[in-house]
């Protein structure tokens, strides 16, 4: 495998969200929930320049989102 290149991920699949399905959990759009996680409101995962969001973190924070 080249270097770089993640070949498994520590969480289950259906714990990792893309922008669009995070928003669609909290009733936003998927550019409100981008400018959520620069400003740091909500947690987020970079790989490369793809975000993405764990539900588990997301549902720990719910009142500040």
């Amino acid at each position: 495998m080249g270097k770089g290149i993640v070949t498994a991920l520590p969480f289950d699949s259906k714990e990792i969200l893309t922008p669009e399905e995070a928003g669609m959990l909290f009733g936003v759009s998927s550019w409100a929930m981008y400018k959520r996680a620069k400003k740091g409101r909500a947690p987020a995962h970079y790989i490369g320049k793809k975000i993405y969001f764990l539900k588990s973190e997301l549902m720990s924070r719910i009142s500040e989102l």
